[in-house]
């Protein structure tokens, strides 16, 4: 039998400023932090960050701040720090922009 998966928290923090731009992290960037329960006892975390998802060996939430540990030991892990974060909330679902969807939709004028 396959091991059950559920999605446990979505989380959304946007850049403030451009402390982190070392890491390629610009005021205003959102990251998305989704979590996943494995059975009852593993947990895992990916991260998408500018358009790029990356899988987490480690998330840490702290009152600190959030610490982002890849799965690629190549890549360096990433401390964002409260004043650099703001965090938008937990993500419940997306609802497309209304205007952005009008756009694909054909325009029809009367005369």
């Amino acid at each position: 039998m396959a091991p059950s998966v559920t999605r446990r928290n979505t989380y959304a923090l946007k850049v403030r400023g451009n402390a982190l731009c070392d890491c390629n992290l610009f005021d205003g960037d959102v990251i998305i932090i989704r979590r996943y329960q494995h059975d009852a006892q593993t947990e895992t975390a990916v991260a998408e960050i500018n358009q790029q998802t990356i899988a987490l060996r480690q998330l840490s939430i702290s009152r600190f701040g959030v610490e982002l540990w890849p799965e690629d030991v190549l890549q360096p892990a990433l401390f964002l720090h409260n004043r650099d974060i703001q965090v938008l909330g937990m993500v419940m679902g997306v609802e497309p922009n209304p205007s952005a969807c009008l756009k694909s939709k054909p325009t029809i004028t009367e005369h």
